[in-house]
């Protein structure tokens, strides 16, 4: 990873505490006095000058300990999260080295509110999660759109600096966005200092994996560097006939020929070789079976036909331009295409036999092309009035998706998912009108105020202007099509007060917004569904301390959701309305030099609040795969006390309540607790690790939505990484 091994980091903490409890001058005279005073030891120590309270943090950079103090996605400014009106939550790339996490899943695991989408932790083929009790499907990277749909690929954890969660209506700034929220995730940039890492992983399920990140300046004087990060992996998974293989590599480089000015440019390469798994049936998962549980390896494809065989490609630049010392320019691009093969075998919900042992199946064949660009230019201005001190941004966003979708349905034999017999042969493929090609476009300006107030209070005003146009048709009759137009205004206000003691209460107004294709049965064009969050919280971050606690209140709603027409319920109307509303609580904090903590908990409720007069039960029902409780705790201890500081331990337990599956499942998902632990030890160069998610190996449904999903079973990795 890019944080250093354990060593470095325990040095680099212990100059920071001493940063906080000894005057500057202080240490540079004892320093001095070391020297010439002849203790008995011949080596010099160099001065040592500390000029602030905290090793300086920045916004894309590394987290500096294990709390986060600073942030851009809530702002696209550099901003400190306790003074950013609206929950966040930032996840390291040493955090997600501590949890054993393999995509955002689990990276997010001791994240509060947030939980996963179709497959969960054992997906492979997309990030997909719910925040807030909403689907978050479109997920960002560096501040922009980074896929065209949902099934255009994870994104690879090792590529990653962080991890950050915007919560709730977030669209002044991000445009098109799901009332949940944002989820933004940092890329590795090139550094001036020399990094060198090797790591070899092994573990369950035949796992292998090699990785490699390498940075450094290519000149002397540092206006030329490079970061080359790869990975290759080649592993099986707890579902039979299931790879996981994968190859990513992201070269970056940076130009930088003064303070003023940097060009950072980043691409990447990845290539996923694994199976889109349809799922299982409730009965025998969360619904009894007079043949008992369906076993959770179970596949209900045929081998060698399923497949979802995905290569992607993306490059950009990141580009800064310092005009003066109050005016900053700012300005991103990235292209990114994806093509796949998706061909998989689905089963239907109800048993084709009186024993319910034999399970229909259809099989389709699935081609995928997704191409995208998107651009955002900013202007950022620095400005006092009277006690005032302001940051003002103006930008300009545009995106452009293109999604491709060919299609074919098959015939196939049904399976006995208690006694399973492959090697069925499919029908002749035939069209499948499901296939589409759809293009979307967005044009957005922003505007943003950040004003603090005689260094207490901070109010941030913001709004956005949204252009949006869509076109979708059918691949194999391109005359049949759909094209609509829609404009959207959003907005954000919030407030923050500063206590001297760390304190920081806050409250905010945020509005987003989605486009809802379609028409009613007038002809008239779908307007945009709106999505409007009241958030009231308070962090503590005490000065001199790796420390951050949040609690934040909310209420989320999101309006003009479609719904049956009591008139003719072949149609929609837009009549319908869900809303979310829950508590938050978020901690992580270092205690000493040795100990780590992180806990997290939320309550959501999240439900139909209107629906159609032809569906008055839908009224009150909870969305699905949203549970009213989530706990997580996790610790890790250094045993520096028991002169062992090379040898680190860490456990955590995670707790998801009941869920109710997508409403046209009967049932419900039961709760769980997963129980994590690793053990790390440090040599010289070299860091060996142990990971084991879901110690105890609990059987469990993680999620049900068009079918339910198993949880994975206890996994162990090892690695060995050497860092010069």
């Amino acid at each position: 990873m890019n944080q250093p091994f354990l060593r470095k980091r325990w040095l680099t903490t212990a100059i920071a505490v001493a940063a906080c409890s000894v005057p500057t001058a202080v240490l540079a005279q004892d320093a001095e006095q070391r020297t010439s005073s002849g203790s008995g030891s011949s080596t010099e120590l160099p001065t040592l000058q500390v000029t602030e309270s905290r090793i300086y943090e920045e916004a894309t950079g590394p987290v500096q300990g294990i709390a986060a103090s600073r942030s851009a996605t809530g702002t696209k400014t550099d901003t400190p999260i306790i003074e950013t009106p609206q929950s966040i939550s930032v996840v390291s790339s040493e955090e997600f080295r501590n949890y054993g996490a393999q995509n955002f899943t689990g990276a997010l695991g001791y994240t509060a509110g947030i939980t996963s989408t179709f497959a969960g932790a054992i997906d492979t083929t997309n990030d997909s999660l719910m925040v807030r009790g909403f689907p978050v499907y479109e997920n960002y990277r560096d501040g922009s759109k980074f896929q065209a749909n949902t099934f255009d690929g994870q994104q690879e954890l090792y590529g990653l600096e962080r991890l950050e969660v915007l919560r709730g209506a977030s669209s002044v700034l991000y445009g098109v966005s799901s009332p949940g929220g944002v989820v933004n995730a940092v890329s590795k940039r090139p550094t001036n200092e020399p990094l060198r890492e090797v790591n070899v992983q092994a573990g369950s399920y035949d796992r292998r994996q090699i990785s490699a990140d390498f940075s450094d300046a290519l000149d002397e004087d540092g206006v030329w560097s490079y970061r080359l990060t790869m990975l290759h992996r080649d592993s099986n998974t707890f579902i039979d006939h299931v790879p996981d293989d994968r190859t990513y590599i992201a070269p970056a480089f940076k130009w930088q020929p003064n303070e003023n000015t940097s060009l950072t440019l980043l691409s990447e390469y990845q290539r996923d070789q694994s199976v889109y798994f349809w799922g299982l049936p409730t009965n025998g998962t969360i619904l009894p079976n007079p043949n008992g549980n369906i076993p959770r390896e179970r596949f209900g494809g045929e081998p060698g036909f399923d497949e979802y065989d995905n290569e992607r490609y993306s490059i950009g630049y990141l580009f800064e331009h310092d005009f003066s010392d109050r005016l900053r320019l700012n300005h991103s691009f990235r292209t990114f295409r994806a093509d796949r093969d998706v061909d998989n075998i689905g089963l239907s919900q109800t048993p084709q036999s009186g024993d319910g042992r034999l399970y229909g199946r259809f099989a389709h064949d699935r081609r995928d092309a997704s191409r995208a660009l998107t651009s955002d230019t900013s202007l950022q201005y620095d400005w006092e009035a009277g006690a005032t001190s302001n940051t003002t941004l103006v930008g300009l966003d545009y995106t452009r998706h293109r999604h491709e979708t060919e299609r074919y349905r098959r015939t196939v034999s049904p399976l006995d998912l208690y006694n399973p017999v492959y090697g069925s042969e499919l029908g002749e493929p035939t069209p499948n009108p499901y296939s589409q090609v759809n293009r979307n476009e967005q044009v957005g300006l922003y505007f943003q105020n950040q004003m603090k107030i005689a260094n207490k209070w901070v109010v941030m005003l913001g709004g956005r202007q949204d252009w949006t146009d869509t076109e979708s048709s059918r691949y194999f009759d391109p005359s049949q099509g759909l094209q609509q137009a829609d404009d959207a205004f959003t907005g954000r206000i919030g407030f923050v007060y500063l206590a001297d003691n760390g304190l920081a209460p806050f409250a905010s107004f945020s509005q987003s917004f989605e486009v809802a294709t379609g028409t009613d049965r007038n002809g008239n064009q779908f307007e945009p569904t709106q999505g409007e969050q009241y958030e009231v919280g308070i962090r503590y971050q005490p000065e001199g301390w790796d420390t951050l606690l949040t609690a934040t209140a909310y209420e989320l709603t999101q309006k003009n959701a479609l719904a049956t027409d009591p008139v003719d319920s072949s149609f929609q109307r837009q009549m319908g309305e869900v809303r979310s509303r829950g508590v938050e609580l978020e901690a992580k904090t270092e205690i000493g030099l040795n100990t780590s903590l992180v806990a997290a908990y939320a309550y959501t409720d999240a439900r139909i609040t209107k629906s159609s007069p032809v569906t008055p039960d839908k009224v009150g029902e909870r969305t699905g795969q949203v549970p009213y409780n989530q706990f997580s705790l996790w610790g890790d201890y250094r045993l520096g006390n028991f002169g062992l500081p090379s040898l680190k331990l860490g456990a955590g337990v995670r707790y998801v309540g009941s869920t109710l599956p997508n409403s046209f499942l009967d049932g419900e998902v039961s709760d769980f607790t997963l129980v994590d632990a690793m053990v790390s030890y440090e040599t010289g160069p070299w860091l060996l690790s142990l990971n084991a998610t879901n110690l105890t190996d609990e059987t469990y449904i993680e999620s049900c939505t068009y079918a339910c999903f198993y949880g994975e079973p206890r996994s162990i990795i090892g690695t060995a990484s050497y860092q010069w």
